[in-house]
């Protein structure tokens, strides 16, 4: 991505309140595809963006944060499925004993590459990612990805661009 989507990045100046456009959020389904390890990995994007959604989310938030959920535009929970990344490691080696432990560490760090990746695109979409540190993972977990092993690792507020307000499609 070029050196103006990181720029862009940093410019709050262009943030406005106001819904995420479907259409942008599909965009950005679209770009995080392209990630050479995603059709490869054990990574799971869920982008909340209903009214529903975020007044469930925002009781896994930090008191500071809570209060602000339900006006948030949209928000994109990042995590990883463990018994996807033990299957890749038993289809690489079906005869190995599968190393958990290098399995978790894997994941953990192409989620954590892949949220990386998640803010760089919101960029390209015109889209704002600001990374929420005070959340429980755990609550995450059970309210949006229950039934599952998926692990919560990060949690993002996308916020568009004011140009993207009021637009159906970027």
């Amino acid at each position: 991505m070029s050196a103006q989507v990181v720029r862009l990045r940093r410019d709050i100046a262009s943030v406005a309140a106001g819904p995420v456009p479907r259409a942008v959020l599909g965009q950005l389904h679209d770009l995080l595809q392209l990630d050479p390890i995603a059709g490869a990995s054990a990574v799971r994007t869920l982008f909340v963006a209903s009214d529903a959604g975020k007044a469930r989310l925002a009781r896994h938030l930090a008191p500071g944060e809570r209060d602000l959920a339900p006006g948030a535009p949209a928000f994109a929970i990042v995590g990883f499925d463990f018994l996807f990344a033990v299957s890749l490691i038993l289809s690489a080696s079906p005869m190995a004993n599968p190393d958990c432990a290098l399995a978790v560490r894997t994941a953990q760090r192409s989620a954590a590459l892949q949220g990386d990746t998640l803010r760089l695109a919101a960029a390209a979409v015109g889209l704002r990612a600001a990374t929420i540190a005070n959340f429980d993972a755990a609550g995450l977990r059970s309210e949006f990805f229950a039934g599952t092993e998926v692990t919560v690792v990060s949690l993002c507020r996308l916020t568009p661009e004011a140009s993207l307000i009021g637009a159906s499609a970027f």
